[in-house]
């Protein structure tokens, strides 16, 4: 098997998650109750409008900036760790 390239893993996670983060950001901002519903069915029907600020206050440009890169930012790091644990379990394999 070849080895992954650590750094090129760790930024294709980097803007995966960041993109996910703003079509979450999206889906919210369109249609937040339907989104709350359908996220919480991926958590066995934990009820996650118990999350929602009081008076469901929309999120800031701030918060969006802030959760886009510090998603993209900690997918790097689990990333980066993730294909250097592979290759170094990888090391001794023969194809």
């Amino acid at each position: 098997m070849s080895r992954l390239n650590v750094w090129k893993f760790a930024l294709a996670a980097a803007i995966t998650f960041a993109a996910l983060s703003l079509a979450c950001a999206a889906a919210i901002a369109i249609a937040p109750d339907a989104t709350l519903v359908l996220v919480g069915s991926w958590f066995h029907g934990l009820d996650l409008k118990l999350l929602v600020p009081p008076g469901g206050k929309p999120i800031t440009v701030v918060q969006l900036v802030v959760g886009t890169i510090s998603a993209g930012v900690v997918a790097f790091v689990i990333a980066a760790l993730l294909a250097g644990c592979y290759n170094a379990l990888n090391r001794g394999s023969t194809s």
